[in-house]
């Protein structure tokens, strides 16, 4: 507002004036291994983010899980409440799972490998415009997590050929050749893709299957929310156990083919049963991955946390209809 004179009379009018703008700050989690880090010019977006007027912040930059706690910690004591996390779906359930029971909210800037999760939330891809969103009307979305040892994990948990695959999976790969990494993955494992007799325990009611594949599912799809998995929603409250028995090239193939052509009748996927807290065990100890990281081995133990975290999400975002994917599945459950 200009100065006045020392003679000059003061208007009894309000003053015309713009809206002076809130002030929003920022934590911001940011993993350099990320798959499109460099290609996506994730520093200079941050650069130009954090000098935008109205904006300040602080960048921690991920080493460890340990170091990461503490500053978290720290941040939300001095009052953030809006954190970032720069990277891919792995490193959204980090940071998630460190914020965990905390009044705050999460916003994604996607620049990871498949960035899934980002997707189904209907954020833009990529740092310009996902940093955009976070300055832009928005609202939050809560969402259901998968709860394994007191980690959240949003996408889906499984145990048979894709964790084997996963643990084969090297990070350099995943950073040159993105999805091809995954596929080429799988083709080093499909030798330990046999089936194996696993004891399920869903809501209290045993079963047990043989399969090549077992998979917990929360989200539904895979690689693009039109790629239905099952008829899971990640925020339903529920999780969807579903398997592949066998890890024959044709049977593989034809549950590629159940997702890639969200097919009502599927072929080699095969529905078990929906439930809120899911228990797997094997006739062998084997890897179980979490949002395309390894995080341990059978027996596991999974929970829905039913609307567990807040992300940052489109102000137009529709609640992720399924359209043509709900009922996708001509599966009777198993009886348990």
């Amino acid at each position: 507002m200009a100065a006045q004179s020392p003679g000059q009379q003061t208007s009894t009018l309000p003053a015309l004036r713009e809206p002076i703008p809130r002030r929003r700050k920022f934590f911001i989690v940011v993993n350099t291994r990320s798959g499109n880090y460099f290609k996506w010019l994730v520093q200079l977006r941050l650069g130009e983010f954090l000098t935008t007027e109205a904006v300040t912040g602080e960048v921690h930059y991920l080493k460890d899980s340990e170091t990461l706690q503490a500053r978290l910690d720290e941040a939300y004591g001095e009052g953030f409440r809006d954190f970032v996390a720069v990277g891919g779906d792995g490193t959204v359930s980090l940071v998630a799972s460190q914020l965990r029971n905390r009044d705050c909210r999460i916003g994604i800037v996607p620049v990871g490998t498949t960035n899934m999760l980002a997707q189904l939330l209907d954020i833009p891809l990529g740092a310009r415009r996902s940093l955009d969103l976070l300055l832009k009307p928005h609202r939050v979305r809560a969402v259901d997590a998968l709860e394994i040892d007191d980690h959240l994990y949003f996408l889906n948990a499984s145990a048979g050929l894709s964790s084997f695959s996963i643990s084969d999976l090297r990070t350099e790969e995943k950073t040159y050749l993105k999805l091809l990494a995954y596929v080429f993955a799988v083709m080093r494992s499909m030798r330990k893709a046999r089936m194996r007799r696993f004891k399920l325990t869903i809501d209290g009611q045993a079963t047990e299957v043989e399969a090549a594949e077992l998979f917990v599912d929360n989200a539904g799809a895979l690689w693009m929310p039109r790629m239905r998995t099952s008829d899971a929603q990640i925020d339903d409250g529920k999780a969807e156990v579903c398997y592949v028995r066998k890890g024959t090239p044709l049977e593989l193939g034809n549950a590629i083919l159940d997702v890639l052509l969200v097919r009502k009748k599927r072929v080699s996927i095969r529905f078990v049963a929906r439930g809120e807290v899911v228990t797997i065990d094997c006739s062998e100890q084997i890897p179980v991955q979490a949002d395309g990281d390894v995080i341990g081995h059978t027996p596991v133990t999974i929970r829905v946390a039913v609307a567990m975290t807040q992300f940052i999400v489109p102000e137009a975002a529709a609640l992720l209809p399924v359209s043509n994917a709900t009922a996708i599945l001509s599966r009777p459950p198993i009886q348990l």
